[in-house]
């Protein structure tokens, strides 16, 4: 992961990753303006939120895309992003957890947009830190 010589298979499966998570994200993209535009038009009801739900089916392919691409890791790269998942996991939890109780004093209620956004914030940094740490290590 973090060495200049990669394999020819390792290239490969991230030539593979890449593509499959692009295609994914961009329909995403299409999916979510063409139904916002499209719901803004419409009245409440089951068919302005089915549409509304609509881009969460290629932000499926998002996922599938992360999870064939962890199955072609070896396993060393395997536990070294679940132990990176896992501390975001928790980062987030505890960030959670502790801004519910400022919630029962009259904070303001948090999106899960701004969750997601911390995972993955917390997700990145500690990546960069691990890696950065590896990097002096060597």
């Amino acid at each position: 992961m973090f060495n200049k010589d990669f394999s020819k298979k390792d290239k490969a499966d991230a030539k593979k990753y890449s593509h499959e998570l692009s295609l994914s994200i961009l329909t995403y993209i299409i999916v979510l303006f063409v139904s916002i535009y499209f719901a803004k038009k419409m009245e409440d009801g089951l068919v302005r939120t089915l549409l509304v739900l609509t881009p969460t089916i290629p932000a499926l392919g998002t996922f599938w895309a992360i999870i064939r691409h962890f199955q072609r890791l070896d396993e060393y790269l395997r536990i070294w992003l679940l132990e990176v998942v896992a501390i975001a996991g928790g980062i987030t939890v505890f960030f959670s957890f502790s801004y519910g109780f400022l919630e029962g004093i009259g904070y303001p209620k948090l999106s899960g947009f701004v969750i997601y956004g911390i995972f993955m914030g917390s997700w990145l940094l500690i990546t960069l830190v691990r890696k950065t740490l590896l990097e002096r290590e060597s």
